[in-house]
């Protein structure tokens, strides 16, 4: 395979082309299931993808933005949805003593204090949002409310997001098509220098490490040919 194939088929144009072939409708589907999964509380989901997917579609005119948001933010508020009841039904089997260490009490004060708009807010915070979506039942939210405010907060996140990669993912297939070589000469100078850096810091470290085994040795070599003359001084 020569240069010219690799640069082909590592393209960004190569790309963009194989992402045009796709369904639209197939990305939404891989969007909003991993915004479900991510909406019941599971940390560490990598949702940005598809998104970022969602976006170019968006920029090629194969989708349009709403779609985008739709789609997404509804796979999340049902993942919220099945959580609250996950959460619900998992607190009441748990016994009271260690239901009393997992946080309700925190959740409870935070309804008490902000109301329902704690659900939104712990949308967009996600040291507080996998506790608030997993007790919420147990801490005195009823499904209608918790429902209504979870939309609005599925929505408005998703939204955020979509319209920030759908923008930022625009701006770089403009910015990539004007300055790519600039790009790839950047990266690959960074590299060599990376390269460069470590070769020497690990010809340096094995120098040292030979230079103290020579020193070591040339210590325990004086040392044996001092024993044999301290002993026939005894002697």
């Amino acid at each position: 395979m020569d240069w010219h194939t690799i640069s082909q088929v590592l393209s960004l144009d190569h790309f963009l082309h194989w992402l045009n072939t796709l369904d639209p409708l197939v990305v939404h589907l891989i969007n909003a299931a991993l915004l479900l999964v991510e909406g019941v509380g599971v940390p560490g989901i990598p949702f940005e993808p598809p998104m970022l997917a969602a976006g170019i579609l968006v920029h090629q005119g194969k989708t349009t933005l709403l779609e985008s948001i739709l789609w997404g933010g509804i796979g999340n508020w049902i993942g919220n949805i099945g959580g609250y009841y996950l959460g619900g039904r998992g607190m009441r089997m748990l016994p009271e003593r260690i239901r009393g260490n997992m946080g309700i009490p925190e959740v409870r004060g935070w309804l008490d204090r902000y109301g329902a708009w704690v659900v939104i807010i712990s949308r967009w915070f996600g040291a507080i949002r996998t506790p608030f979506i997993l007790y919420a039942q147990e801490a005195g939210m009823g499904i209608q409310t918790y429902a209504l405010y979870s939309l609005l907060g599925a929505l408005s996140w998703t939204a955020a997001w979509q319209v920030g990669l759908w923008y930022f993912g625009s701006v770089f297939i403009e910015l990539w098509h004007k300055y790519q070589w600039y790009v790839i000469g950047g990266v690959l100078l960074i590299l060599g220098l990376v390269y460069f850096v470590m070769t020497r810091r690990r010809r340096s470290t094995q120098g040292e490490a030979a230079l103290q085994k020579s020193e070591m040795r040339a210590v325990l070599d004086d040392v044996e040919g001092r024993e044999p003359e301290g002993r026939d001084r005894q002697d």
